[in-house]
């Protein structure tokens, strides 16, 4: 994933303008679509994996950076909290500690910033330290990687007066951010899959049906996972994969998590008097895992 540059007009007159002129925007982008194994990345920024779990017996874990670049780029490391609504959207949150259920504080890591020449790689270990008397429990926080700017940046803002103002190009930080999740003692959690609706082609922007869903949990610990969704026609045994979506999670303490997926339908296929069949499957070190839920909607 890419950012580019944002620009914004500022009104002529204004006071305040100055301090737009070094402004960093920044987003943040919570991985939750590839497995454990895999990489990803925002720019010229790979991360493996992209995300990590101590629990058990394993104290210990590291992530490797990857700059895809052709030029040197540093990026800072350090731990923020965040919340996942019910869409699947992350806010960032200043509350911290174990008490809130967050990890931060269980954890020790170096380096805290890293410089990456053109495709070289480095390495950021982690160390799980957990206190006396540590309540059971999951506990999540999210690894922040983000690029450090050029000390030239600031000279670098394009500024033009126009008839309608003066107008400012924005530099955009690029970020990413990965699940760190703590778990200590005896956890388990189930999941199903309720409320399927099915819309039709047409009800969307893009003029593809979707089909719209909600993953409920249950427990002491998030849950994540494949969607695969297959459609059935009347009268055959044929199955036809009409969507699919890695890594789905519901995250402590929520309880459910709405989705809607666009359908991709054969040509030759017509949505009608089947039934669509939805499969929620974790994934494992070998990238499928056991079947966590099922559902079925009677196509009319």
């Amino acid at each position: 994933m890419r950012i580019g540059s944002a620009s914004s007009v500022v009104p002529a007159g204004r006071s305040w303008w100055p301090l737009a002129l070094v402004a960093l925007a920044f987003a943040l982008f919570g991985l939750s679509t590839p497995g454990p194994g895999h990489a990803q990345g925002i720019g010229d920024l790979a991360v493996a994996p992209t995300r990590i779990i101590l629990e058990g017996r394993t104290r210990t874990a590291q992530v490797s950076l990857l700059n895809k670049g052709s030029t040197p780029a540093t990026y800072r490391i350090s731990i923020i909290n965040m919340q996942m609504t019910e869409s699947g959207e992350y806010r960032r949150v200043e509350e911290s500690g174990v008490d809130g259920g967050y990890a931060g504080s269980l954890v020790r890591y170096a380096p805290r910033q890293v410089e990456l020449a053109p495709g070289k790689s480095q390495t950021v270990r982690i160390i799980l330290r957990k206190p006396g008397g540590l309540k059971e429990g999951e506990y999540r926080s999210h690894i922040l990687f983000q690029a450090v700017p050029d000390p030239t940046v600031g000279q670098s803002v394009e500024v033009t007066t126009t008839e309608e103002g003066l107008s400012i190009r924005l530099v955009v930080v690029p970020a990413i951010t990965i699940p760190l999740i703590v778990r200590h003692g005896t956890l388990d959690a189930t999941a199903s899959l309720s409320n399927l609706q099915l819309a039709a082609a047409g009800a969307t922007p893009d003029g593809r049906p979707s089909l719209k869903f909600q993953i409920n949990r249950s427990g002491d610990r998030s849950v994540f996972g494949d969607i695969s969704i297959a459609y059935h026609p009347p009268g055959s045994t044929q199955e036809y994969i009409i969507g699919e979506i890695s890594q789905l999670a519901v995250y402590t303490p929520n309880s459910r998590r709405s989705v809607t997926m666009p359908l991709r339908v054969p040509e030759h296929v017509k949505l009608a008097g089947g039934r669509i069949a939805v499969q929620y499957r974790a994934r494992d070190d070998d990238g499928k895992g056991d079947v966590l839920a099922t559902a079925e909607l009677n196509v009319p």
